[in-house]
């Protein structure tokens, strides 16, 4: 009795563990990927950087194709309107604007203006998923947004121009992009709408193509490509390999909630590679965000 009851509690407990590893994994590669985004930035246009990062980003799904999804699941075409939305906002839209935002906005502006993006999926996952949003859930995004004010207080400056705008509407495409893509993941599973969805966006990309995306990659530094790189292979393969596992194991909500460690990890990948202080405001802001993250994934989902 005893042993039938322990092992599906142990299931659930390394489940459990599992995905919130994977969450944590995410949010590390994809706050990283400010301060890759921010080098790269100095040496493409915002468009070269971004048709670059997803050119060969295809070119490895296209590699991986044959052993990730060994037997593809059948495509229904009224699907196609869905992932043309997902194509749009995760590939295009996204992009775009955060790449050309972090060449005039302010690094902290941006964390908070970005942090909009997991409240904005808390929210749109209640309304449009009918997913039921607990008072958990809904004090840690408070407690979040909180936090991540606290992160941006120190060199907070108002700008003018469309640098905030693009931020804004960076953080607005990443939560519809969520939001859509869960269904599509639940009918076709995570790979398939990974790398489906990588194709379709990056097809829609290829007009932007211009003579001086050759001229540009041709004369990145190490550290260019190395940013490009990581952006390619870390923050959009593996990463979005694992968020859509992510969307596929656990609610929409709750993995908003723990985005907001990205904004924490983006802080720390400006102390140790940019050389940026760490003061108290970034401390207090970490500490109230990761406090908001064990409030929001605890307990029962």
């Amino acid at each position: 009795m005893h042993v039938l009851i322990a092992r599906p509690i142990g299931a659930r407990l390394l489940r459990h563990i599992g995905v919130n590893f994977l969450a944590v994994v995410l949010s590390v590669i994809w706050g990283m990927a400010f301060v890759a985004i921010k080098e790269a930035d100095t040496e493409l246009a915002s468009n070269n950087l971004t048709l670059l990062r997803w050119l060969i980003v295809s070119a490895v799904f296209l590699a991986l194709y044959p052993f990730i999804i060994k037997k593809p699941p059948k495509f229904e075409r009224r699907d196609l309107p869905r992932f043309l939305l997902v194509a749009l906002t995760s590939v295009d839209i996204y992009h775009l604007s955060l790449n050309a935002a972090e060449k005039v906005v302010n690094a902290s502006f941006a964390g908070l203006l970005i942090s909009l993006s997991p409240l904005t999926t808390v929210v749109l996952s209640g309304v449009v998923l009918h997913e039921k949003i607990r008072s958990r859930v809904k004090l840690a995004v408070v407690v979040a947004v909180v936090g991540a004010v606290v992160i941006s207080i120190p060199d907070l400056t108002v700008m003018s121009g469309t640098g905030p705008l693009l931020v804004v509407t960076a953080a607005l495409a990443s939560a519809v992009y969520t939001v859509a893509s869960k269904p599509l993941v639940t009918k076709y599973g995570p790979f398939p709408v990974a790398v489906w969805t990588a194709f379709l966006g990056t097809a829609i990309l290829l007009p932007l193509a211009t003579p001086s995306l050759v001229t540009q990659a041709e004369g990145l530094s190490e550290a260019g490509w190395a940013s490009v790189l990581y952006l390619a292979f870390l923050s959009t393969v593996v990463a979005n390999l694992i968020l859509y596992t992510l969307l596929h194991r656990q609610s929409v909500s709750r993995l908003g909630v723990q985005l907001y460690l990205v904004p924490m990890v983006s802080a720390a990948g400006g102390v140790l590679v940019l050389g940026e202080s760490l003061g108290p405001a970034t401390i207090a802001g970490g500490g109230l965000i990761l406090a908001a993250v064990a409030l929001g994934t605890s307990g029962r989902r």
